[in-house]
């Protein structure tokens, strides 16, 4: 597969509100209102059109990794993609020269070409990355400050079966979700707390330790981004003290070494992300790794654009290895009217708990060019001297 056209374009849709990740050291960190992104429309020699994207924020405050250095970066290894022969995603994204790290800015590369792949071959995208599911269990995630009226309408109005929900260590946020699982006992709760939790403060140790008792699915990356081995230990820890609350790890899996040390450490559960990742084909190699070694894996999102981003995430989420419900809460979730560009909804089932797999070529949703027009700041397209 040759591409011969690049598109790149910043976009900057509106969710219009904040979302809050909680706080660190008393920094606060939130996405949007604007969201900051790179999308990529790529041309093939043989006609096609393909999608994706750099799911950053503006600034690294959600890894390492930004929209504005992204955007930069771009600029300079952009070319590099043009005119060559890929015949696998791998290839795609080391024409981009070496870079160390960089796993969503590669990831949106070899995306571009698996997206262009399942359109080559006229096959659903999730088809061809193992996926069987007619459909997805999927959740929604919640930010920290919303309130615990908020959570109930989600489930009991918006019929949402697995809530997550961001929280930092503070006594307020551990009340608000005590209070939900009271009232829900049998909902599919689980806490975020995007490494705001420190395991050598005593206060900050009994706070998980009290959550890890209230029967959640799981507690997600409460420690460190980049420490697996402090999560090992604290799930080592509930292991001794008969707490049964289930670590999860979202930021601190990367690569396939992040992932195996943590496997063979003892944590239950992984959230994939595929862009974090490095793109769909290193996710689903994540996947089956789990799959074999009978830990569970969920789909985590990134708050992106239905098309191309969630209908990504949902291809991926559709493999038999993904255990647990997914961060895809279909296209009403985020943005407001017309910033999200599709050309046809992603809507949840009534029940709120799935949403169906598309079994047509490609991604099964389509971008609608008018409306990306109108969230882009700056267009680049390669090769330049056309």
């Amino acid at each position: 597969m040759k591409f011969e056209r690049l598109e790149t374009r910043y976009v900057v849709p509106d969710m219009g509100r904040e979302f809050s990740l909680g706080d660190v050291e008393g920094q606060s960190r939130v996405i949007g209102p604007i969201r900051d992104m790179v999308v990529l429309h790529g041309y093939t020699s043989s006609g096609i059109e393909a999608w994706s994207a750099i799911d950053t924020v503006r600034l690294p405050v959600y890894g390492s990794e930004s929209s504005t250095e992204a955007w930069a970066l771009l600029q300079e290894v952009g070319e590099t993609f043009i005119g060559k022969d890929f015949n696998n995603p791998r290839e795609a994204v080391r024409s981009l020269g070496y870079m160390i790290d960089h796993h969503i800015f590669q990831a949106a590369f070899a995306n571009l070409f698996l997206d262009a792949q399942a359109i080559e071959k006229g096959i659903p995208l999730f088809a061809l990355l193992g996926g069987t599911k007619e459909q997805v269990e999927i959740g929604v995630s919640i930010p920290k400050t919303a309130t615990t009226e908020d959570i109930s309408h989600k489930i009991t109005v918006e019929k949402y079966q697995r809530i997550k929900v961001k929280v930092g260590p503070t006594d307020e946020d551990y009340k608000k979700i005590a209070d939900i699982r009271k009232d829900f006992p049998k909902v599919k709760l689980m806490i975020d707390a995007n490494s705001s939790f420190d395991i050598r403060n005593e206060d900050h140790e009994k706070l998980l330790n009290k959550y890890g008792e209230l029967d959640l699915l799981m507690i997600e990356q409460p420690l460190a981004h980049n420490d697996v081995i402090k999560h090992i230990g604290l799930q080592k820890s509930f292991n001794q003290k008969n707490i049964p609350g289930h670590i999860c790890l979202d930021e601190s899996i990367l690569t396939m070494d992040d992932l195996i040390t943590a496997v063979e450490g003892g944590i239950p559960i992984i959230n994939i992300k595929v862009t974090r990742v490095g793109g769909l084909d290193i996710a689903k190699e994540m996947i089956e790794y789990c799959q074999k070694n009978k830990v569970d894996t969920w789909i985590g999102g990134m708050v992106e654009l239905t098309a191309p981003g969630k209908a990504h995430s949902l291809a991926m989420a559709a493999h038999p290895g993904v255990t647990l419900p997914s961060d895809i809460s279909g296209s009403a979730g985020y943005y407001i009217k017309d910033n999200d560009p599709y050309v046809t909804p992603m809507e949840r089932e009534t029940n709120g708990a799935y949403i169906k797999v598309p079994k047509t070529p490609g991604r099964g949703w389509e971008v609608n060019l008018q409306k990306m027009e109108k969230i882009t700041k700056s267009t680049v397209v390669f090769p330049k001297n056309n």
